[in-house]
């Protein structure tokens, strides 16, 4: 009688479970990286104070599935610049579609109302003449701008952003780890 499950086919099949196993695990944490959540690092100061150079944040992917941005959503996008289609920036919606927004003496305006701002980084912003600082925002678009308003290459000089270049919404600062904090907007 010959005995079937000798030591060398055991091991075979242990081997072949473990790694069935691990490419199951990588398999479903890249799915899970490119469509429900994810982490980047910033890098610049466009979004200071809020978001700082080399913070850690987590990134929400999937909310844009189940609904539109809103008004003071820290997003993470590609923007629509041909030849820096391939980077990520970080700005904040400050206009939705269908929205008139206008910027005058350091004030936005949206639908006639000026924002509370209290995020900015400097309340006196250089007014200086930009590309955009009043229209309409089109249908499927957002207008954005980083909360440092003196540096931030933003809508006020690209344009409008496509919501479907928008990766997702940073969620949550994790590092450095004595600010970690949710982002948050009262309007």
């Amino acid at each position: 009688m010959i005995k079937k499950g000798t030591g060398c086919d055991e091991m075979l099949d242990k081997i072949i479970s473990i790694l069935r196993n691990i490419l199951v695990a990588v398999f479903i944490a890249i799915i899970i990286e490119e469509f429900v959540f994810g982490f980047t690092v910033v890098q610049g100061e466009s979004m200071a104070p809020t978001v700082k150079d080399r913070d850690k944040l987590f990134v929400n992917k999937i909310c844009y599935l189940l609904h539109k941005p809103e008004i003071g959503d820290i997003v993470i996008f590609h923007p629509p610049i041909e030849e820096r289609r391939k980077e990520y920036f970080i700005k904040r919606v400050i206009a939705m579609e269908n929205d008139e927004f206008m910027i005058r003496d350091g004030k936005v305006f949206v639908n006639g109302n000026e924002i509370k701002e209290n995020y900015i980084m400097n309340e006196q912003y250089i007014d200086r003449a930009f590309d955009m600082d009043q229209g309409k925002v089109p249908k499927g678009m957002v207008f954005v701008m980083g909360d440092n308003r003196n540096d931030s290459n933003d809508s006020r000089y690209f344009g409008f952003v496509p919501i479907k270049n928008i990766e997702g919404k940073a969620d949550l600062r994790l590092w450095p780890f004595d600010e970690v904090q949710a982002f948050t907007v009262d309007y």
